[in-house]
C-alpha cells in the first residue's frame, strides 16, 4: 500500500537541519531572553493587547493591558522553524516504506498522543498560573517529539538491542 501524505525521504534531513537550530534558538529565547536585533520591528502605531482570563469586560482575574510599538520576531521564527522542521522530520518516508513501517508509524503516533494528553491532564491538575502557560507552550512541540522518539526507537534502536541480546545469549 502506498503511504499517503508523507514527504519524500530527502525532506527528513532538511527537517532536522531546520528543527535542531530552531529548537536551540527557542531554548535561548525562553531561558536567556535572547533576541536578534535585526528581527525587531517598530510599528507605526501602538499595538494594544489585553491579557484577560475569565472576563470580556477586561476586569477579570489576571488582567493585564499593555501597549507595544516595538516587536521582536525571534521567538516566532524559532517556533515556526521548530514546527516545520519537526513535521518534515516526523512525516518523511524512510528509505524502505512498507506495511511494517506504516504500522509502527501509526502506533507511534497514537502512543505519542496518549502520552502527550496524559501529561497535559496531570499538568492541568498540578500546575497553575504562569507556569501552566509554559506547559502549554512546550505542549505545542511535545506530540511531534514523542512521536519521533518512539518511531525511531521502535524502528531502528530496539531491533539492534534485540539482536545484540540474542547474540550474547548464544
Amino acid at each position: 500500500m502506498e503511504p499517503r501524505f508523507l514527504f519524500s525521504h530527502r525532506y527528513k534531513l532538511i527537517g532536522w537541519l531546520l528543527a535542531v537550530p530552531s529548537l536551540i534558538l527557542g531554548l535561548f529565547v525562553l531561558i536567556g531572553d535572547f533576541s536578534f536585533d535585526f528581527l525587531t520591528v517598530e510599528l507605526p502605531f501602538k499595538y494594544v493587547f489585553s491579557d484577560t482570563f475569565g472576563s470580556s469586560s477586561g476586569t477579570g482575574f489576571g488582567h493585564v493591558k499593555d501597549e507595544v510599538s516595538i516587536l521582536n520576531f525571534t521567538d516566532e521564527i524559532a517556533a515556526i522553524g521548530t514546527i516545520i522542521g519537526l513535521l518534515l522530520a516526523a512525516f518523511s518516508k524512510v528509505k524502505i516504506e512498507d506495511e511494517y513501517v506504516s504500522k509502527i508509524r501509526l502506533e507511534s503516533l497514537q502512543w505519542a498522543i496518549y502520552l502527550n494528553f496524559g501529561l497535559l491532564v496531570l499538568a492541568i491538575i498540578f500546575i497553575h498560573g504562569m507556569a501552566f502557560f509554559s506547559v502549554i507552550v512546550y505542549n505545542m512541540f511535545t506530540p511531534l517529539l514523542f512521536f519521533i522518539i518512539r518511531f525511531h526507537y521502535i524502528l531502528f534502536i530496539k531491533p539492534s538491542f534485540e539482536a545484540n541480546g540474542k547474540l550474547q545469549n548464544n
